[in-house]
């Protein structure tokens, strides 16, 4: 007998086809875990392996993640040192979330065709090599280089597109649970990496903090990924087998594919502010430095928090809802900072942090409910080239904006408009649909 799970959004549950007998049928996907014995179970009711493989891919999101976030920390001592505009520094991060836009797609074919754990590694490696030479960077043409072109190459190999693609041969039922502590490590980065940093500077340099970061990576993250990831359950056990999806071309072709990816280029816009001005604003603004990076910290518990909350939410009601719910919330966050008062971080931090990190399984979740998962590679990380492409607009339009008007103000006003701008795209997608139900695409039970 064959079992393919196809997710969907009706009562919170799942889809699965069961092939055998005369006729393949749909069952929930809640029975279908039970009949295989529980996908958060290993043999023998121990903890099943898939949850160890969900901590390690966190562990590797909060470490590479940490290589992105880390450049907000280090903009202002770099810019004083050398001299630097910051609209010409940030102008590192346009050039870098162009490569990683151009290269995520091309990670998303790549893992379908490899697997997660061949591209983890290599990612891994290649990011903390990069942040060697960026460490001794003199010239600003080096940060564009070392930073732009190589560090980018290793963040996209280390994206969350990877976490969801290894996430879904895992798990057959609890799969949006999965996503979101896996997708959280790169707010994890936030907590941890950030004001591990913001420490680091005040004892040495900026040099160091980027040193001790790639020791991290090429000493603790690679041996890690390397021993404990394995792409899927052995052939032998009872496990759900490959699920069935759609092309790349048929995805592309749908509307929905451009309402999501319009989503994640907002959410990609809306990031750069916080990852990459806001320390420097904070100062600019007279606000204490270590309240400032508690904030960030805050920021990351709240998203983690909001993570799980949110999926557990979108089980229940409209995946596109709560979607549209957070952007609302991405940019009810920069309204609250445009009063630029001290006492209103912590407000600011929770609102953001709730929105923060809640996007990517929801949208990989709605995403999986439209085009299945045997393409889900390369769909998603096509969609995801528009959140990386946002990201390097918006660190650079903000340096822009901060240089000819002076200050940052104008920049909260748009990054607070996109994020309504975010919801109402999200809110044009059709409710309560799954990959098994939508009449254009083809049947739940092909040969292949």
């Amino acid at each position: 007998m064959d079992i393919v799970q196809v997710s969907g959004e009706r009562d919170g549950g799942n889809l699965v086809v069961v092939r055998g007998g005369s006729s393949p049928k749909l069952v929930r996907g809640d029975a279908s875990a039970r009949s295989l014995g529980g996908a958060s179970r290993g043999r023998g009711g121990g903890i099943f392996y898939g949850w160890v493989v969900v901590f390690a891919v966190a562990l590797l999101l909060m470490a590479t993640s940490g290589a992105r976030f880390l450049f907000g920390v280090v903009l202002k001592p770099i810019s004083e040192q050398y001299g630097w505009d910051r609209a010409s520094l940030t102008g590192a991060i346009l050039v870098a979330t162009v490569v990683i836009s151009i290269s995520q797609p091309l990670v998303g074919v790549a893992v379908d065709r490899w697997g997660a754990k061949r591209l983890l590694v290599g990612g891994t490696i290649l990011l903390g090599l990069a942040l060697l030479p960026l460490a001794a960077a003199r010239e600003l043409w080096q940060i564009y280089l070392f930073y732009g072109v190589f560090a980018s190459l290793g963040l996209a190999a280390t994206s969350p597109v990877i976490a969801t693609k290894i996430v879904g041969r895992w798990f057959a039922s609890g799969r949006g649970s999965a996503m979101a502590i896996a997708t959280s490590g790169a707010a994890l980065g936030q907590l941890i990496i950030v004001p591990a940093a913001a420490w680091t500077l005040t004892l040495t340099d900026w040099q160091t903090t980027f040193k001790l970061l790639s020791g991290l990576l090429l000493v603790v993250m690679v041996p890690l990924a390397l021993v404990v990831l394995r792409e899927g359950p052995p052939a032998s056990s009872s496990q759900v087998a490959p699920l069935t999806g759609v092309s790349l071309r048929v995805a592309i072709a749908s509307p929905e594919f451009w309402l999501l990816s319009s989503g994640f280029l907002v959410c990609g816009f809306t990031m750069a502010f916080p990852n990459t001005h806001f320390l420097a604003y904070a100062d600019d603004m007279g606000m204490v430095t270590t309240h400032a990076a508690n904030a960030v910290a805050i920021t990351a518990v709240f998203s983690i928090l909001g993570s799980i909350l949110l999926g557990m939410a979108a089980d229940r009601w409209p995946r596109s809802w709560v979607l549209a719910f957070t952007y609302l919330l991405r940019g009810a966050a920069f309204a609250v900072l445009l009063a630029p008062r001290q006492d209103l971080l912590l407000l600011y931090a929770v609102v953001l942090g709730i929105s923060w990190t809640a996007k990517t399984p929801l949208t990989a979740a709605i995403a999986v409910d439209r085009y299945g998962t045997r393409h889900l590679g390369a769909i998603f990380g096509t969609m995801f080239m528009s959140m990386n492409l946002g990201y390097g607009i918006g660190s650079f339009f903000d340096g822009v904006i901060y240089e000819v008007a002076g200050g940052y103000r104008l920049a909260l006003l748009l990054n607070a408009l996109l994020g309504v701008a975010g919801a109402i795209a999200i809110l044009r997608l059709p409710v309560r649909r799954s990959f098994s139900q939508v009449d254009h695409l083809p049947s739940p039970f092909p040969a292949d």
